[in-house]
């Protein structure tokens, strides 16, 4: 799989870099749109048929990024080159995975949130669902 980057969220002038990143490493960038979170998130990446989405039951307005095909060397450069060209920080990132490629965008959210929560509160998540 080529390597993508789901984004959501992004605008301005953060978004232009972060595509223009993208755009110098070879990543493909794709802007998720809200009526596309009940997709699995392999179905965003075109892993698997997208079919019909089924509506999340909550939504979110939070920055997030997810790393789909990377190589450990390949995020770290995306990371380097995100301080190099000074882009603020997205606190909400993931890589893909086997487990969380099933899930739908809003669970994940979830997910990453929770666990972005304990890390920035240096505790524990604040439920014990499946790591993203």
């Amino acid at each position: 799989m080529k390597p993508t980057l789901l984004c959501y969220h992004l605008s301005g002038e953060k978004a232009s870099k972060i595509r223009f990143a993208a755009m110098r490493l070879r990543i493909l960038l794709r802007d998720v749109k809200p009526e596309e979170y009940g997709w699995t998130l392999n179905a965003l990446c075109g892993l698997e048929e997208a079919g019909e989405s089924i509506p999340c039951e909550e939504t979110f307005s939070d920055e997030m990024l997810v790393m789909a095909g990377f190589s450990p060397a390949l995020m770290n450069q995306l990371l380097q080159t995100f301080r190099q060209m000074k882009i603020p920080p997205v606190p909400l990132k993931a890589m893909l995975t086997e487990t969380n490629g099933q899930w739908d965008s809003c669970r994940l959210h979830r997910e990453i949130s929770a666990e972005h929560e304990a890390m920035t509160r240096g505790g524990a998540p604040a439920h014990q669902g499946p790591q993203a």
